[in-house]
């Protein structure tokens, strides 16, 4: 389980893609980042912030969005520096926890022999998952309101793809998943925890 305390964060909310914000002075570029097209800023009354990744698939075959240059982990701390801001305004903690973040690779059957030399067809699927909860916990451990999104995503890929065509889709799919959670969050948020957001 690991934890971050974020002291104040900003939110950009929209259509997500992945990539840099600007070139670096020694010219390398900085950590890839989620991005969104619109901005809309929570600011909680809350004093800590936590992020919280108890997602527990397995870091083994069939398993691979772990692998990803841009995986679950990096997108969530990103989501989460981007999304809100604390006022101080209360003792209570927001908490961002996933609770599932992966990529499964699924081998599909393709047609063997002489029939199969003549065509290019899907051999592998991707489908990725995304779960993530929302809360204002008090400073006893109490939860008092939450928000949840889930989300999925799937891609197949063709015979004869590159590897680096395969490990660019995992972390398309990854900021997919990120975008259907944040807009379903859009509209949870001040449905569930409009007594502390400002």
């Amino acid at each position: 389980m690991k934890k971050f305390f974020i002291a104040a964060l900003a939110l950009a909310l929209g259509t997500a893609t992945l990539g840099p914000s600007a070139w670096a002075a020694d010219d390398k570029a900085p950590p890839p980042t989620l991005k969104f097209a619109e901005t809309t800023l929570y600011r909680v009354d809350a004093t800590n912030f936590a992020v919280d990744n108890r997602d527990a698939t397995p870091k083994t075959y069939p398993q691979v969005g772990h692998l990803a240059a841009f995986g679950f982990d990096a997108a969530l701390k990103s989501w989460a520096a981007q999304r809100f801001q604390l006022t101080g305004g209360s003792v209570n903690t927001l908490r961002i926890t996933m609770k599932e973040g992966r990529v499964t690779e699924i081998i599909l059957p393709i047609t063997k022999g002489i029939a199969g030399w003549f065509k290019k067809e899907e051999s592998v699927k991707y489908e990725a998952a995304l779960s993530l909860e929302v809360a204002i916990v008090d400073p006893a451990g109490n939860v008092l309101t939450k928000a949840e999104s889930s989300a999925m995503a799937t891609q197949t890929l063709i015979e004869g793809t590159k590897q680096s065509e395969k490990e660019a889709t995992w972390v398309q799919l990854i900021n997919r998943c990120f975008d259907s959670v944040d807009r379903e969050l859009k509209s949870q948020l001040p449905q569930y925890m409009a007594q502390y957001i400002r």
